[in-house]
C-alpha cells in the first residue's frame, strides 16, 4: 500500500522524517510546508541534504491545504505559537488530512483544557480524520513503555519517568536559550521556561495521560523548575553560555493523588558533563517503578558515541513515521497515545545502511 504524506517543517527533526520517508517505497512525499523563507521555492531533498525529491517547498498554507494526501507529518516547533499551530493542525484536519503532530503541547489535548481539546475533535468530524500526537519524551517513553510496564506490577506507590541528556551538541539557539533558558541568569524571565505555566505545557501532558489510562484520580499536578548555573564560561553547538549563568535544568511535572505524589514525568539536562553530579546521569530515559515488584529500566541512545540528541530527534523522526499506517486506519477523531494498536518498526530490518 502506498501513502501520500505532506512534511510540514524542516527542522532538525522534520528533516529526519522526511529523509526516512523517501527511503520507504511505501511513502509518496506529495508537499512540504516550510517557515522560512530561504527555504520556500527549494527542493525538498535539498532542503534535506539528500538527492533532490521533485516536491518544492512551500510556505503558501492554501497550496498545501489544496493538496490530496493522507497524512500531513507536523513537525512544527509549536512552543513558540501555541494558538498559530493549533489554527494550523484544525485547518489540515478540517480540509480532510490525518495529522499526526509531535510538539510536547500537542501529545493529549485534554491537557490543553476543553476549547483545545474541542476545536481539534471538531476539525476531525468536519474533515473525517483522524488526530494522533506523539514524540520520545513526553511522547513515548513516558506512556507508552511506562503503562507497558505497569503489567507486571501487584502494586504501585510512584511512576517516575525521566529524561538525561547531555545537550552541548544539540544545535538549536532557539530550543536551548529562548525555550529552556539555558546562557540566561537564573532570575531571568525572558525564556520561555522561567514561566512555569510553560513549563506545564510541554510535561503534564504525559502526567495526565497516564493517570487517566490507569483510572488514578488527580489531586492537582504540580510543575518544578530548579537549575544550577556554569562553573566556567562554555561554547556550546547552539551558542556562548558564559560563567555564572543557567548551564544545568532539572524540570518537569508531578501528578498529586490522594495526597500524594503518584506519577513524575521529568527531564535532566546538561550542557557540561561535570555540573549537577548529584542528578541522574546518563544519555536517554530511566523509568522506575516504586513498589510491588520494584522495577527500573534503561533506553539508552546512540550507545556507540553518536551525537546523543541527534540520535533522540531520530527516535522522534521514526516514531511518527511507524504511526502513519495506523493512524491512516484509525476512525476519525483523537486517536491518544493509550490508544494505539499493536504496532512495530518490522521496516527498519529492510532498510539499508
Amino acid at each position: 500500500m502506498s501513502y501520500k504524506v505532506i512534511q510540514w517543517a524542516t527542522g532538525h527533526t522534520g528533516k529526519m522524517v522526511a529523509r526516512a520517508l523517501a527511503e520507504r517505497p511505501e511513502y509518496e512525499i506529495v508537499g512540504a510546508f516550510v517557515y522560512s523563507a530561504d527555504k520556500a521555492g527549494r527542493d525538498l531533498g535539498d532542503i534535506c541534504g539528500i538527492d533532490r525529491l521533485g516536491v518544492t517547498a512551500t510556505n503558501d498554507r492554501q497550496a498545501v491545504l489544496d493538496l490530496d494526501a493522507d497524512c500531513v507529518m507536523f513537525l512544527a516547533g509549536a512552543e513558540n505559537d501555541v494558538p498559530q499551530a493549533l489554527e494550523d493542525v484544525c485547518a489540515l484536519l478540517a480540509s480532510g488530512k490525518n495529522v499526526i503532530t509531535t510538539p510536547a503541547q500537542f501529545v493529549y489535548p485534554k491537557s490543553m483544557g476543553p476549547e483545545f481539546e474541542g476545536r481539534i475533535r471538531e476539525a476531525c468530524a468536519t474533515g473525517g480524520s483522524t488526530y494522533h500526537g506523539l514524540g520520545v519524551m513526553p511522547g513515548f517513553i513516558a506512556e507508552n513503555v511506562a503503562l507497558t510496564l505497569t503489567r507486571m506490577s501487584r502494586r504501585i506507590d510512584l511512576l517516575n519517568c525521566f529524561e538525561t541528556l547531555l545537550y552541548n551538541e544539540y544545535p538549536s539557539t532557539f530550543q536551548m536559550f529562548d525555550l529552556m533558558g539555558f546562557g540566561y541568569k537564573p532570575d531571568d524571565s525572558t525564556p520561555l521556561f522561567s514561566d512555569p505555566e510553560i513549563v506545564a505545557q510541554v510535561w503534564r501532558h504525559s502526567c495526565m495521560l497516564v493517570a487517566d489510562a490507569v483510572d488514578l484520580p488527580i489531586d492537582r499536578i504540580e510543575t518544578f523548575r530548579h537549575v544550577q548555573v556554569a562553573e566556567k564560561d562554555l561554547q556550546v553547538a547552539a551558542g556562548f553560555i558564559g560563567k555564572g549563568t543557567v548551564a544545568a535544568i532539572n524540570f518537569g511535572s508531578r501528578v498529586i493523588s490522594g495526597g500524594e505524589p503518584r506519577i513524575v514525568m521529568q527531564h535532566y539536562t546538561r550542557m557540561d558533563p561535570d555540573l549537577a553530579p548529584e542528578w541522574p546521569r546518563g544519555d536517554g530515559w530511566t523509568i522506575e517503578i516504586e513498589g510491588e515488584p520494584s522495577i527500573r529500566t534503561r533506553v539508552d541512545v546512540g550507545i556507540h558515541g553518536e551525537v546523543h540528541t541527534d540520535q533522540g530527534c531520530l527516535a522522534t523522526a521514526m516514531h511518527a513515521v511507524h504511526a502513519v499506517p495506523y493512524v491512516i486506519d484509525a476512525e476519525p477523531g483523537i486517536l491518544t497515545l493509550a490508544e494505539v494498536p499493536p504496532a512495530w518498526g518490522a521496516d527498519a530490518f529492510h532498510v539499508k545502511s
